[in-house]
């Protein structure tokens, strides 16, 4: 741990303290101050920074005073008159405060400036506490915590956290899952909390681990992976399953632990993918010692709206003493007379405050705390003489108390002006964190100004706060943002009309897709929903398609099918001919999907479904595909039906004036015949020639189970013939 003034810098968890409360950084913002603050008293260069934050990757110098104004902002620093970063003008910087180290670990429990304000949950904490200590003695730890939206989850883990690090050293990584189908990409939680554990490659402990011991994680992230290594990677994890993937991350968790306790936090599991929830489940039932605590948020009614799984794994580790669950109530009477008293320590209010807010908030401590901000921005209370008072009866005020949080939210955000609530309905539609360049453009406001108004909403702690500043891509930084709350972000979308929303959401999608492409492709699921929304079914579709392509990469093939039945659902809404053909594509990719999963009966359905379609539509170089595609299920639970399709794709092929659909036709059926009935000399020679054929054609996209079975037809003829 390093001390400077009053602020704590922890590299094993990555993050800034300011006495009791986290500052917030951006990750390459965070290793920036990191690593100034490891060089103190000396001139940092520019190019020194670019090579330790940037190996092997070019990157334009401009970016680095981005995170240097990001970190001023956080330190509280002036330019002109720095106390922590002082700048060399086309030089670099130093770090000029005092650097000590501090080694030894509290064994006070001090009361965090949030454990203050958090009230009502003592026994939440000291179940967290204990889990913990659990942990660190390697019992694997699972805990839920559960409630409803706006009843403290996040607060109770944020102060669980600050009063741990006290008193223990571990990491922490946490995993945001997102809202709405398109968050639906696999792994994410997991994806996300290891790309924090994984920031500084070069030494990182972590990083070597995940080399060693999940490869087919590593691959997952392409900065960690120097190109002489891509290729010995991608051998390594060929013929790779899920099985596989889970197992080595499970096995990787219980090295990572083994030098250092780990806590996980995934945060709105509500919202997660499968992949991860069975991920859960593998963690969960390992026998394996391991200090690790992971850490699970969610609100159980979007839980059932959704039809997640989730509930019946929590009820099955349950049944195997698996896991643990705290249940958040809503908060009573007296512990709101305890918040009121310490946020108002010493005031003269009047003992039926507590009353009146608890009638109105119903216990939620969301709607409790904005409740009392609202009064104190409208002077209702208000502090005189060293003292804090309210300044006006309680019978009269009683009747402008909101009934509702919406209510509450509708006013303030009625107080707002004209640009700033345009702002925020973009924001609304972006996300829950949104960068100020991705919904530039999409109002007649320059970024400088979208960020001036974010950055004062921020500061009056109106619906928003600052996240950071973010490498959107291709070079491009951004200031980020997020909604304070989801239930802020729904209260503004609702304001939107339907042909408002669906315009912004379009907007938003094509401002974002030049970031996006196959080989970056983790904002598909965002950009289909931004294009689904948009009621622009086709690029929704391409974008789905591609999120597809990514789960299947990782093995999470029940995720893929997920996205690609999605995808088949909004097929019927694109123009005739161009929907025929892309439910088509789709059921062949379903069909992929289900093969490579061991679902062959579910993988023959799908070709078939795809057969039936093409005919239907006339597409009949489309139904030859199909028919082919049969016979990779068939051909292990049904050769005869399989050659069957075969067949009549043969004769349809010959229909075609398509020379290269014939030859590759011909060489696969006459290749299964030889294969599954036996060798004949017409069937051995008509491989041969339809192989040559395609040779002299040039074609080059013969598929992958065409080349396989000819290579088998040649073994068997070479086994003959010997």
């Amino acid at each position: 741990m390093k001390i400077f003034r009053s602020f704590r810098l922890d590299p094993i968890n990555q993050c800034l303290w300011r006495g009791e409360n986290r500052v917030p950084l951006t990750p390459k913002a965070f290793d920036m101050l990191r690593y100034l603050v490891e060089h103190p008293g000396r001139l940092v260069t520019q190019d020194e920074i670019l090579e330790a934050l940037w190996p092997e990757t070019y990157v334009n110098p401009e970016i680095i005073k981005k995170y240097i104004l990001e970190i001023r902002k956080a330190l509280g620093d002036k330019h002109d008159k720095p106390e922590f970063i002082e700048t060399f003008p086309k030089r670099g910087y130093q770090f000029v405060a005092a650097v000590t180290d501090d080694v030894v670990v509290g064994s006070q429990d001090p009361a965090t400036e949030s454990a203050k304000k958090m009230v009502g949950r003592d026994t939440a904490l000291a179940a967290l506490h204990n889990s913990l200590l659990r942990a660190l003695r390697g019992q694997r730890q699972i805990i839920f915590v559960t409630g409803e939206a706006g009843i403290g989850k996040t607060t109770l883990v944020d102060v669980f956290h600050q009063r741990a690090v006290q008193n223990h050293t571990f990491r922490v990584a946490r995993g945001q899952c997102v809202e709405g189908f398109g968050g639906k990409e696999a792994y994410y939680p997991m994806l996300e909390s290891l790309g924090q554990l994984t920031r500084n490659p070069n030494g990182n402990p972590v990083v070597q681990t995940i080399a060693k011991r999940a490869p087919t994680w590593l691959i997952q992230f392409p900065s960690l992976v120097k190109p002489e290594q891509r290729e010995a990677l991608q051998r390594e994890i060929l013929g790779a399953t899920r099985e596989r993937m889970v197992r080595e991350i499970c096995e990787a968790l219980e090295a990572i632990t083994s030098e250092i306790p780990l806590v996980l936090i995934f945060e709105d599991l509500h919202w997660g993918d499968s992949s991860s929830l069975d991920l859960i489940s593998a963690v969960a039932r390992r026998r394996e010692p391991a200090k690790l605590m992971l850490l699970c948020t969610y609100r159980p009614v979007d839980v059932v709206l959704s039809n997640s799984s989730l509930k019946g794994l929590k009820q099955d580790l349950q049944v195997h003493r698996l896991c643990s669950e705290i249940a958040l109530e809503r908060l009573e009477e007296p512990s709101i007379a305890e918040f009121l008293a310490t946020e108002f320590s010493g005031a003269n209010l009047p003992a039926g405050l507590a009353k009146l807010i608890y009638e109105h908030s119903g216990g939620n401590a969301l709607f409790m705390v904005a409740i009392v901000q609202d009064m104190l921005k409208r002077g209702l209370i208000a502090e005189d003489k060293g003292g804090w008072s309210l300044t006006s009866p309680l019978e009269t005020i009683a009747p402008s108390v909101p009934d509702t949080l919406q209510q509450m939210l509708d006013a303030q955000f009625d107080h707002l002006s004209a640009p700033e609530q345009r702002v925020l309905k973009v924001a609304s539609v972006a996300g829950e964190r949104f960068s100020v360049w991705g919904i530039t453009n999409t109002r007649d406001i320059e970024a400088s100004q979208i960020e001036d108004i974010c950055e004062g909403l921020a500061e009056r702690h109106q619906f928003i706060r600052a996240a950071g500043i973010q490498e959107v891509g291709d070079g491009i930084v951004s200031a980020e943002y997020e909604f304070r709350h989801s239930l802020y972000r729904q209260s503004i979308s609702k304001r939107l009309s339907d042909v408002n929303r669906s315009n912004l959401h379009r907007s938003l999608g094509e401002r974002l897709k030049i970031l996006c492409s196959s080989a970056k492709p983790e904002l598909a699921t965002e950009l289909a929903v931004h294009f689904e929304e948009g009621r622009d079914y086709e690029q929704a579709i391409t974008y789905l398609k591609l999120a597809a392509e990514t789960a299947a990469q990782r093995f999470a093939y029940r995720d893929s099918i997920d996205l690609l039945q999605h995808a088949l659902e909004l097929a019927p809404k694109v123009a005739s001919r161009a929907g025929a053909e892309r439910q088509i594509q789709i059921l062949e990719l379903i069909g992929d999907a289900n093969y490579a999963q061991g679902a062959m009966a579910e993988s023959a359905q799908a070709y078939s479904a795809g057969a039936a379609r093409a005919a239907e539509a006339h597409l009949n170089a489309g139904r030859v595909s199909a028919l082919t595609n049969l016979m990779q299920p068939f051909g292990l639970i049904d050769p005869d039906r399989g050659l069957a399709a075969l067949g009549e794709a043969e004769e349809l092929s010959r229909s075609l004036d398509d020379p290269c659909l014939v030859a590759r036709t011909q060489m696969l059926a006459a290749s299964c015949r030889l294969v599954y009935e036996g060798w004949r000399k017409e069937d051995a020679e008509l491989c041969a020639s339809a192989h040559q054929n395609l040779l002299a054609l040039g074609n080059v996209t013969t598929p992958h189970y065409h080349r396989v079975m000819y290579a088998y037809v040649q073994v068997l003829g070479s086994s003959r013939s010997g």
